[in-house]
């Protein structure tokens, strides 16, 4: 069972930042962090698209340079970070899930992903960030397809894409038979967001493969 903090185990500390990625990696086999692309052409850590203060009327990531961005006080008295700068602060062993928030990155995020020592999942809710991404020659990046509750959401497109890895809500996970059908497909499975000790038991006896939590205290029933 892998724990994967979601963005920096979000419940305890301001999400996507880097004091966040140094509280959870401890505890963390894994960190999922929200990816997107600021007006100085760096991707940047954050999963919103417009930023909660405003630089002379502009509020949008986008456009926002890595430097406004990083300068801030956005969380806490921390800025945006660009990703390298995130990364830095992960130790080698401790793997990164890429989530995507715009299909136009994903050519940038698997270029910084091939690059990095950690291991990597790239995932996204849109197919078109992972269509066409086949990193044969990563040894080690993965993609996922992240599944929502919708009726379009579909292993198939997990499968066509070639992901490892599918990405379920956790309610999916609990009240369909998308676990057992992905295991048979050969995808492994991740689910998020989870909140709670019984959540997580519950996952785990349907036989998820990981926890995208938002505490590292959901495991403590294990303990």
């Amino acid at each position: 069972m892998r724990l994967v903090a979601h963005r920096g185990f979000d419940e305890q500390y301001s999400a996507n930042t880097v004091a966040a990625i140094e509280g959870a990696v401890p505890h963390a086999d894994m960190v999922e962090l929200d990816i997107r692309r600021c007006a100085s052409g760096e991707l940047v850590v954050a999963h919103n698209a417009l930023v909660d203060i405003g630089l002379d009327g502009v509020d949008q990531v986008d456009e926002l340079t890595a430097s406004e961005l990083a300068a801030l006080d956005a969380h806490d008295g921390e800025g945006i970070q660009t990703l390298g700068t995130v990364l830095d602060s992960i130790p080698a062993d401790v793997g990164v899930n890429l989530e995507l928030k715009d299909p136009e990155i994903t050519d940038q995020a698997l270029s910084m992903a091939e690059s990095t020592p950690h291991e990597v999942i790239i995932s996204s809710f849109d197919p078109e960030a992972l269509r066409g991404v086949h990193p044969e020659g990563s040894t080690n990046v993965e993609l996922a397809y992240v599944l929502g509750l919708t009726p379009n959401d579909d292993l198939a497109v997990a499968r066509e894409l070639d992901c490892a890895f599918v990405h379920p809500n956790a309610w999916l996970c609990l009240l369909t038979g998308v676990v057992a059908d992905a295991h048979e497909a050969g995808l492994a499975v991740n689910a998020w967001t989870v909140d709670s000790s019984p959540g997580a038991w519950a996952l785990t006896r349907r036989g998820v493969d990981g926890l995208i939590a938002s505490s590292p205290h959901v495991t403590g029933w294990i303990e």
